[in-house]
């Protein structure tokens, strides 16, 4: 099959569904209405999906006893107004500002397109629509309900749309080492004493431990970390207090780190720890830390990352541009199916290059849905492609 060509006259619908599960966005683990969505879409191809980890959704295509290949689409949303001003645009308190309607809207076309093209297929393609990806939780739970047994994939592909100004004709990879950051979310819980505002002798004051934290993590930042490895420490959260003339019980931070190597991970997250209870102690009171998500580098099959490339590079893109060696500190939970399926996770651009940039996660961010004319045929290609020369290798 021509998935070029097919993507193309399937191109009303994936943006029908994709604007669908737009104005539908679900947050976190909790997808009923895009995970039905989904659901009806499979059935309808002759599918018969199966529920895996809660809301996420299996389903698989092919021939059995050959190799087997996994596709992943991430399905939900952030928790967040949208101010794109788009038509369908999200009209709740939650937003698709960070594409993951494309990401499920261009695996659905390219189930229908392998549904169409299965009895070519030389082995098995899995098709993952996993929820939860931005709250870390999604993977682990597909994971842990057997979504990498039955068959056990031999190689696994996740595309992710970039927004921002380069054409959709532009696709990033990284062969070579660590493409995404680790992440580990932490919460740190100091408990102090309260006091009226006027008597602060009288007090053991959270906000002043919690401030004196904050400070000391800043500094393991600037002294600690090796220099030559890109790692960040974030606090994106800090609760304290409920009227201006009381010092409080009790303060929040909560914050994240991201590391490149699993050595560096182990480090900051190490003294994350011991800062956050000894300066606390210093201080009087006492600091409990929680770890909230933990995920680790992703870091891509250069053997798998370079053939699934050279098979995108053979559909006739127009001005088709592969751009290698991409690093990232942000993070991604396909690093926990990369950790024991080996494969790859390109970015597709889905940017607007006369326009101005957004950002994805922004609430004014855009998507270009021309980037549908190739995503699911990179998907299906890929898949096809791969079972076929991996057929031919057992031959």
């Amino acid at each position: 099959m021509d998935y070029l060509k097919r993507a193309d006259e399937l191109l009303e619908e994936t943006v029908a569904n994709r604007r669908w599960l737009h104005q539908h966005p679900e947050l976190s683990t909790e997808l009923p209405q895009t995970s039905a969505f989904i659901w009806e879409k499979l059935t309808e191809m002759g599918y018969t999906p199966k529920r895996c980890g809660g809301d996420g959704i299996v389903a698989t295509v092919g021939k059995t006893g050959g190799k087997t290949i996994l596709l992943r689409s991430d399905m939900d949303a952030l928790p967040m107004r949208e101010e794109s001003g788009l038509p369908f645009a999200s009209t709740c308190d939650a937003a698709h500002t960070c594409g993951h309607d494309c990401h499920a809207a261009q695996l659905l076309t390219a189930a229908k397109m392998l549904k169409e093209n299965e009895d070519a297929l030389d082995g098995m393609v899995k098709l993952m629509f996993q929820p939860g990806e931005e709250t870390f939780q999604g993977a682990k739970a597909m994971i842990a309900d057997g979504v990498l047994e039955d068959p056990k994939p031999d190689a696994a592909l996740s595309f992710h749309v970039s927004s921002g100004q380069m054409p959709p004709t532009v696709f990033i990879y990284n062969a070579s080492g660590t493409m995404m950051n680790s992440v580990d979310g932490f919460s740190i819980k100091v408990r102090g004493k309260g006091s009226h505002g006027a008597y602060p002798e009288r007090s053991v004051d959270p906000i002043n431990i919690a401030v004196h934290i904050y400070l000391a993590l800043e500094a393991i930042m600037a002294r600690e970390v090796t220099s030559t490895q890109a790692s960040v420490m974030t606090v994106g959260l800090f609760n304290a207090g409920s009227a201006y003339n009381i010092i409080p019980e009790t303060a929040e931070l909560q914050g994240s780190i991201r590391s490149e190597s699993p050595e560096q991970r182990e480090l900051l997250v190490r003294r994350m720890k011991e800062v956050a209870q000894h300066v606390a102690e210093t201080y009087h009171g006492t600091a409990q830390v929680e770890m909230i998500a933990q995920v680790p580098p992703l870091i891509c099959n250069p053997q798998i990352t370079k053939q699934l490339v050279g098979f995108m590079e053979e559909l006739d893109v127009p001005g088709q541009t592969a751009v290698p060696d991409i690093k990232a500190t942000a993070s991604d939970d396909f690093a926990c199916v990369l950790e024991q399926i080996p494969g790859a996770y390109i970015y597709l651009s889905a940017g607007f290059p006369d326009a101005p940039a957004t950002q994805q996660h922004s609430p004014d961010v855009r998507f270009n849905e021309e980037v549908f004319r190739y995503g699911p045929a990179y998907f299906a290609h890929c898949a096809t492609r791969w079972l076929e020369e991996a057929a031919g290798s057992t031959k």
